[in-house]
């Protein structure tokens, strides 16, 4: 056997160790955080072990990737973005556990925002070097997965009197959207990464485009309008409702109805206060007047609040 067949013999070992890593991983990290949503799993999972094993695991997936990623880069451009890239969420994971929710909410978005300008800048460096790196598929869904729990905690929040809400919205949607069309379509057009035959699935991406430029706005609004306000006034409700909502393909979801200024409204509560509340107990949730005005009501089980 030559020297080049055992290289390739010893990255196909490689490559299917990472391939087991991150299947085993993920696994494990789904089957965490399905069932310790679960009313009939929660006794079972509701154990700092598994918190920590869930948080472990999720950093863990990506440093091992950034290992991954580093060792095929020749450039040190790429080997610094790497490490910059997949560790920064890393750290934003590893911080979960110590900081407040507000306080949680700016990382993920400040951390959503250098990891769009490291993106940028690195499609800018491919574009003149392009033998040197080339943005993986998996980059820019690690960019997503921040905006994600952005958008899951800002459908927690429960608005009153906010029906111009959806005005900033929609007008920073269509800004970024123009602007991201702009730059897509004379620049990275002819990045390996959109440049396919068939130009259905150039189309998809440049709907998916304007999509993600719609969510980003909502995401930036609320979480601004959240993350920046330091003014909630905690206020205990009677629970005149509790429900559990299920399915074969989602996780669990409990409810706790109230009555708030005379109309009944519904919160998001985790399994440990639904099981722990009956029907005529007293809930506190917490009023905010919102930072861009916007004022909402909410259940803060993400932290500390």
């Amino acid at each position: 056997m030559t020297a080049v067949d055992k290289k390739e013999k010893t990255k196909i070992k490689r490559n299917i160790g990472y391939t087991i890593f991150y299947a085993v991983t993920f696994a494990i990290i789904f089957v965490i955080g399905f069932f310790s949503k679960s009313f009939f799993a929660y006794d079972f999972f509701n154990h700092l072990v598994f918190d920590i094993l869930y948080l472990l695991l999720t950093v863990a997936l990506l440093i091992v990737r950034s290992i991954q990623t580093f060792l095929r880069q020749t450039a040190l451009y790429g080997k610094i973005f790497t490490l910059a890239y997949f560790n920064m969420f890393a750290l934003v994971f590893a911080v979960r556990p110590f900081v407040t929710n507000r306080i949680w909410a700016i990382l993920l978005f400040a951390s959503f925002i250098a990891a769009t300008v490291l993106l940028l800048i690195l499609a800018f460096k491919y574009i003149k070097a392009p033998n040197n790196y080339k943005i993986t598929r998996f980059e820019p869904l690690v960019a997503m997965i921040p905006l994600l729990l952005l958008f899951m905690l800002a459908m927690i929040q429960s608005y009153v009197g906010a029906s111009g809400m959806w005005i900033p919205i929609v007008v920073m949607g269509i800004v970024l959207a123009a602007a991201a069309l702009f730059v897509f379509l004379k620049f990275f057009k002819n990045i390996d990464y959109f440049n396919r035959e068939h130009k259905s699935e150039f189309i998809v991406a440049i709907i998916l485009l304007i999509a993600a430029c719609f969510l980003f706005s909502a995401v930036t609004v609320t979480t601004v309008n959240y993350a920046f306000d330091h003014s909630p006034t905690a206020v205990s409700f009677e629970i005149i409702d509790k429900r559990a909502q299920t399915g074969a393909r989602q996780v669990t979801s409990f409810y706790f109805k109230i009555e708030i200024d005379g109309q009944e409204k519904e919160i998001d509560v985790p399994v440990a206060v639904y099981r722990s509340k009956e029907i005529g107990d007293s809930v506190e949730i917490k009023l905010y007047k919102g930072a861009l005005g916007y004022g909402y009501y909410m259940y803060e089980y993400m932290g500390s609040g």
